[in-house]
Protein backbone atom coordinates (compact mmCIF):
# COMPACT_ATOMS: atom_id res chain seq x y z
CA UNK A 1 0.00 0.00 0.00
CA UNK A 2 2.79 2.40 0.87
CA UNK A 3 4.49 1.75 -2.45
CA UNK A 4 1.26 2.32 -4.38
CA UNK A 5 0.59 5.54 -2.48
CA UNK A 6 4.09 6.78 -3.23
CA UNK A 7 3.61 5.97 -6.90
CA UNK A 8 0.28 7.78 -7.01
CA UNK A 9 1.81 10.79 -5.28
CA UNK A 10 4.65 10.90 -7.80
CA UNK A 11 2.20 10.68 -10.71
CA UNK A 12 -0.04 13.40 -9.27
CA UNK A 13 2.93 15.70 -8.60
CA UNK A 14 4.17 15.08 -12.14
CA UNK A 15 0.87 16.20 -13.67
CA UNK A 16 0.68 19.18 -11.31
CA UNK A 17 4.08 20.26 -12.59
CA UNK A 18 2.80 19.91 -16.12
CA UNK A 19 -0.05 22.33 -15.39
CA UNK A 20 2.26 24.90 -13.86
CA UNK A 21 4.84 24.80 -16.66
CA UNK A 22 3.38 25.23 -20.18
CA UNK A 23 6.67 24.41 -21.94
CA UNK A 24 6.84 21.14 -20.04
CA UNK A 25 3.37 20.30 -21.34
CA UNK A 26 4.49 20.90 -24.93
CA UNK A 27 7.58 18.71 -24.51
CA UNK A 28 5.52 16.01 -22.80
CA UNK A 29 3.01 15.98 -25.67
CA UNK A 30 5.82 15.76 -28.25
CA UNK A 31 7.42 12.85 -26.40
CA UNK A 32 4.05 11.12 -26.01
CA UNK A 33 3.29 11.63 -29.69
CA UNK A 34 6.57 9.93 -30.67
CA UNK A 35 5.85 6.94 -28.44
CA UNK A 36 2.28 6.68 -29.78
CA UNK A 37 3.52 6.76 -33.39
CA UNK A 38 5.99 3.97 -32.63
CA UNK A 39 3.34 1.72 -31.12
CA UNK A 40 0.93 2.48 -33.95
CA UNK A 41 3.60 1.44 -36.46
CA UNK A 42 4.21 -1.80 -34.57
CA UNK A 43 0.47 -2.45 -34.34
CA UNK A 44 -0.10 -1.75 -38.04
CA UNK A 45 2.74 -3.96 -39.27
CA UNK A 46 1.84 -6.76 -36.83
CA UNK A 47 -1.84 -6.60 -37.83
CA UNK A 48 -1.07 -6.80 -41.54
CA UNK A 49 1.38 -9.65 -40.99
CA UNK A 50 -0.89 -11.62 -38.64
CA UNK A 51 -2.37 -13.74 -41.45
CA UNK A 52 1.06 -14.99 -42.55
CA UNK A 53 2.21 -15.69 -39.00
CA UNK A 54 -1.00 -17.60 -38.24
CA UNK A 55 -0.68 -19.77 -41.36
CA UNK A 56 3.07 -20.34 -41.50
CA UNK A 57 4.35 -19.59 -38.01
CA UNK A 58 8.06 -20.21 -37.67
CA UNK A 59 8.36 -21.09 -41.39
CA UNK A 60 8.33 -17.37 -42.09
CA UNK A 61 11.60 -17.24 -40.12
CA UNK A 62 13.17 -20.59 -40.99
CA UNK A 63 11.54 -21.63 -44.28
CA UNK A 64 14.03 -22.09 -47.10
CA UNK A 65 11.86 -21.31 -50.14
CA UNK A 66 9.63 -18.43 -51.26
CA UNK A 67 7.30 -19.72 -53.98
CA UNK A 68 3.88 -18.19 -54.68
CA UNK A 69 2.66 -21.13 -56.78
CA UNK A 70 3.47 -23.65 -54.04
CA UNK A 71 2.20 -21.28 -51.33
CA UNK A 72 5.61 -21.36 -49.63
CA UNK A 73 6.78 -18.24 -47.81
CA UNK A 74 10.13 -19.01 -46.22
CA UNK A 75 12.12 -15.96 -45.23
CA UNK A 76 15.35 -17.54 -43.98
CA UNK A 77 17.38 -16.93 -47.20
CA UNK A 78 16.32 -13.27 -47.04
CA UNK A 79 17.18 -12.95 -43.35
CA UNK A 80 20.49 -14.73 -43.98
CA UNK A 81 21.28 -12.40 -46.86
CA UNK A 82 20.49 -9.31 -44.78
CA UNK A 83 22.69 -10.42 -41.89
CA UNK A 84 25.47 -11.61 -44.19
CA UNK A 85 25.70 -8.29 -46.00
CA UNK A 86 25.37 -6.29 -42.78
CA UNK A 87 28.09 -8.17 -40.89
CA UNK A 88 30.37 -7.96 -43.92
CA UNK A 89 29.86 -4.19 -43.96
CA UNK A 90 30.59 -3.92 -40.24
CA UNK A 91 33.81 -5.93 -40.56
CA UNK A 92 35.04 -3.19 -42.89
CA UNK A 93 33.36 -0.18 -41.26
CA UNK A 94 34.27 -0.84 -37.60
CA UNK A 95 38.09 -0.61 -37.83
CA UNK A 96 37.96 2.21 -40.41
CA UNK A 97 35.30 4.16 -38.51
CA UNK A 98 36.85 3.79 -35.04
CA UNK A 99 40.37 4.60 -36.27
CA UNK A 100 39.04 7.62 -38.13
CA UNK A 101 37.18 8.81 -35.03
CA UNK A 102 40.36 8.49 -32.93
CA UNK A 103 42.42 10.30 -35.56
CA UNK A 104 39.96 13.17 -35.94
CA UNK A 105 39.31 13.59 -32.21
CA UNK A 106 42.81 13.09 -30.81
CA UNK A 107 45.42 13.57 -33.52
CA UNK A 108 44.22 16.22 -35.95
CA UNK A 109 44.92 19.89 -35.09
CA UNK A 110 41.91 21.69 -33.63
CA UNK A 111 41.45 23.96 -36.66
CA UNK A 112 41.04 20.92 -38.94
CA UNK A 113 38.70 18.84 -36.79
CA UNK A 114 35.42 20.60 -37.54
CA UNK A 115 35.94 20.78 -41.34
CA UNK A 116 36.92 17.09 -41.50
CA UNK A 117 33.93 16.12 -39.33
CA UNK A 118 31.62 18.07 -41.62
CA UNK A 119 33.02 16.34 -44.69
CA UNK A 120 32.58 12.90 -43.09
CA UNK A 121 29.03 13.70 -42.00
CA UNK A 122 28.22 14.80 -45.55
CA UNK A 123 28.66 11.18 -46.59
CA UNK A 124 25.57 10.35 -44.54
CA UNK A 125 23.49 12.92 -46.44
CA UNK A 126 24.20 11.48 -49.89
CA UNK A 127 21.07 9.71 -51.24
CA UNK A 128 21.20 5.93 -51.18
CA UNK A 129 20.50 5.69 -54.91
CA UNK A 130 23.75 7.58 -55.61
CA UNK A 131 25.68 4.95 -53.67
CA UNK A 132 23.83 2.35 -55.73
CA UNK A 133 24.86 4.01 -58.99
CA UNK A 134 28.49 4.22 -57.85
CA UNK A 135 28.42 0.57 -56.84
CA UNK A 136 26.81 -0.47 -60.10
CA UNK A 137 29.19 1.47 -62.35
CA UNK A 138 32.45 1.18 -60.39
CA UNK A 139 32.46 -1.54 -57.73
CA UNK A 140 30.48 -4.22 -59.61
CA UNK A 141 32.86 -4.31 -62.63
CA UNK A 142 35.86 -4.15 -60.29
CA UNK A 143 34.68 -7.17 -58.27
CA UNK A 144 33.86 -9.12 -61.44
CA UNK A 145 37.28 -8.50 -63.01
CA UNK A 146 39.24 -8.99 -59.78
CA UNK A 147 37.73 -12.36 -58.87
CA UNK A 148 37.02 -13.58 -62.42
CA UNK A 149 33.28 -14.03 -61.98
CA UNK A 150 30.46 -13.40 -64.46
CA UNK A 151 28.62 -10.79 -62.39
CA UNK A 152 29.99 -8.50 -59.72
CA UNK A 153 26.55 -8.10 -58.12
CA UNK A 154 27.44 -10.04 -55.00
CA UNK A 155 27.24 -9.92 -51.22
CA UNK A 156 30.80 -8.55 -51.16
CA UNK A 157 29.83 -5.62 -53.37
CA UNK A 158 26.87 -4.83 -51.13
CA UNK A 159 29.05 -5.05 -48.02
CA UNK A 160 31.61 -2.64 -49.50
CA UNK A 161 29.00 -0.02 -50.37
CA UNK A 162 27.19 -0.49 -47.07
CA UNK A 163 30.44 -0.05 -45.16
CA UNK A 164 30.94 3.36 -46.80
CA UNK A 165 27.37 4.30 -45.82
CA UNK A 166 27.87 3.09 -42.25
CA UNK A 167 31.24 4.72 -41.53
CA UNK A 168 29.81 8.25 -40.95
CA UNK A 169 27.52 6.93 -38.19
CA UNK A 170 30.38 5.18 -36.39
CA UNK A 171 32.75 8.13 -36.82
CA UNK A 172 30.19 10.69 -35.66
CA UNK A 173 29.04 8.87 -32.51
CA UNK A 174 32.46 7.49 -31.56
CA UNK A 175 34.09 10.86 -32.16
CA UNK A 176 31.70 12.62 -29.81
CA UNK A 177 32.29 10.03 -27.10
CA UNK A 178 36.07 10.18 -27.48
CA UNK A 179 36.02 13.99 -27.39
CA UNK A 180 34.02 13.86 -24.16
CA UNK A 181 36.81 12.06 -22.24
CA UNK A 182 37.93 14.50 -19.48
CA UNK A 183 41.14 16.35 -20.34
CA UNK A 184 42.54 15.91 -16.84
CA UNK A 185 42.60 12.13 -17.37
CA UNK A 186 44.71 12.52 -20.49
CA UNK A 187 46.92 15.17 -18.90
CA UNK A 188 47.52 12.91 -15.90
CA UNK A 189 48.61 10.05 -18.17
CA UNK A 190 50.92 12.33 -20.12
CA UNK A 191 52.30 13.71 -16.89
CA UNK A 192 53.21 10.20 -15.76
CA UNK A 193 55.32 9.76 -18.89
CA UNK A 194 52.87 8.04 -21.23
CA UNK A 195 53.15 8.83 -24.92
CA UNK A 196 50.23 10.14 -26.98
CA UNK A 197 49.39 6.68 -28.33
CA UNK A 198 49.78 5.03 -24.93
CA UNK A 199 47.33 7.59 -23.52
CA UNK A 200 44.84 6.82 -26.28
CA UNK A 201 45.21 3.06 -25.76
CA UNK A 202 45.21 2.99 -21.94
CA UNK A 203 42.98 5.96 -21.05
CA UNK A 204 40.81 7.22 -23.92
CA UNK A 205 39.64 3.90 -25.39
CA UNK A 206 38.77 2.17 -22.06
CA UNK A 207 36.70 5.17 -20.97
CA UNK A 208 34.89 5.54 -24.30
CA UNK A 209 34.47 1.83 -25.14
CA UNK A 210 30.75 1.76 -24.30
CA UNK A 211 30.06 4.69 -26.61
CA UNK A 212 32.11 3.11 -29.39
CA UNK A 213 30.18 -0.13 -28.99
CA UNK A 214 26.92 1.83 -29.13
CA UNK A 215 28.04 3.50 -32.37
CA UNK A 216 28.72 0.06 -33.85
CA UNK A 217 25.24 -1.11 -32.91
CA UNK A 218 23.71 2.02 -34.43
CA UNK A 219 25.77 1.36 -37.54
CA UNK A 220 24.29 -2.14 -37.63
CA UNK A 221 20.80 -0.65 -37.49
CA UNK A 222 21.71 1.71 -40.34
CA UNK A 223 23.08 -1.07 -42.52
CA UNK A 224 20.45 -3.76 -41.96
CA UNK A 225 17.63 -1.50 -43.14
CA UNK A 226 19.25 -0.18 -46.32
CA UNK A 227 17.13 -0.83 -49.41
CA UNK A 228 17.79 0.94 -52.69
CA UNK A 229 21.58 0.76 -52.86
CA UNK A 230 21.64 -2.92 -51.89
CA UNK A 231 18.88 -3.90 -54.30
CA UNK A 232 20.90 -2.40 -57.18
CA UNK A 233 24.15 -4.29 -56.50
CA UNK A 234 23.36 -7.48 -54.53
CA UNK A 235 22.12 -9.65 -57.42
CA UNK A 236 18.72 -10.30 -55.78
CA UNK A 237 18.72 -14.09 -55.59
CA UNK A 238 16.81 -15.64 -52.69
CA UNK A 239 19.11 -18.47 -51.61
CA UNK A 240 21.57 -19.19 -48.82
CA UNK A 241 24.84 -17.91 -50.26
CA UNK A 242 27.90 -20.09 -49.75
CA UNK A 243 30.36 -17.18 -50.03
CA UNK A 244 30.52 -13.42 -50.38
CA UNK A 245 31.00 -13.83 -54.13
CA UNK A 246 27.43 -15.11 -54.49
CA UNK A 247 24.38 -12.99 -55.15
CA UNK A 248 22.01 -12.48 -52.22
CA UNK A 249 18.59 -11.03 -51.49
CA UNK A 250 17.98 -8.87 -48.41
CA UNK A 251 14.68 -8.34 -46.62
CA UNK A 252 14.36 -4.59 -47.37
CA UNK A 253 15.15 -5.11 -51.07
CA UNK A 254 12.73 -8.03 -51.34
CA UNK A 255 9.90 -6.05 -49.74
CA UNK A 256 10.54 -2.99 -51.91
CA UNK A 257 10.51 -5.00 -55.15
CA UNK A 258 7.57 -7.32 -54.41
CA UNK A 259 5.20 -5.14 -52.40
CA UNK A 260 3.88 -3.32 -55.47
CA UNK A 261 2.85 -6.61 -57.11
CA UNK A 262 1.25 -8.26 -54.07
CA UNK A 263 -2.59 -8.03 -53.97
CA UNK A 264 -3.76 -6.21 -50.86
CA UNK A 265 -5.07 -8.67 -48.28
CA UNK A 266 -3.44 -11.70 -49.88
CA UNK A 267 -1.18 -14.15 -48.10
CA UNK A 268 1.82 -12.80 -50.02
CA UNK A 269 0.93 -9.26 -48.91
CA UNK A 270 0.72 -10.42 -45.29
CA UNK A 271 3.97 -12.37 -45.57
CA UNK A 272 5.79 -9.26 -46.79
CA UNK A 273 4.51 -7.37 -43.77
CA UNK A 274 5.71 -10.29 -41.65
CA UNK A 275 9.20 -9.81 -43.08
CA UNK A 276 8.91 -6.11 -42.29
CA UNK A 277 8.00 -6.95 -38.70
CA UNK A 278 11.06 -9.22 -38.43
CA UNK A 279 13.27 -6.39 -39.68
CA UNK A 280 11.61 -3.91 -37.32
CA UNK A 281 12.14 -6.21 -34.34
CA UNK A 282 15.83 -6.70 -35.23
CA UNK A 283 16.36 -2.93 -35.52
CA UNK A 284 14.47 -2.28 -32.29
CA UNK A 285 16.54 -4.84 -30.39
CA UNK A 286 19.82 -3.44 -31.70
CA UNK A 287 18.88 0.16 -30.89
CA UNK A 288 17.70 -0.87 -27.41
CA UNK A 289 20.97 -2.67 -26.75
CA UNK A 290 22.87 0.41 -27.91
CA UNK A 291 20.89 2.58 -25.50
CA UNK A 292 21.56 0.17 -22.61
CA UNK A 293 25.27 0.10 -23.41
CA UNK A 294 25.46 3.90 -23.41
CA UNK A 295 23.61 4.18 -20.12
CA UNK A 296 25.90 1.64 -18.46
CA UNK A 297 28.90 3.47 -19.81
CA UNK A 298 27.92 6.83 -18.31
CA UNK A 299 27.15 5.44 -14.86
CA UNK A 300 29.66 6.56 -12.21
Amino acid sequence: MNMSNKTLNKISSFFLNLKSQPMTVVLFLCASFSVIILFLMLFFVAREGALAFSQFGSDLFFGMQWDLESNLFGGFPLLYGSLMVTFGALIIAIPVGVCTAIFVSEVLPFYLRDPIKSIIELLASIPSVIYGFIGLLVVVPFIASTFGIVSGQTALTSSLILSIMTIPTIVSVSGEIISAVPKNYKEAALGLGATKWETIKSVVLPISKSGILASIMLGFGRAVGETIAVSMISGNQAHVASSYLDAVYTIPSFIAIHMGEAPVGSVEYSALFGLGLILLIITFIVNTLADIVVKRGVQP
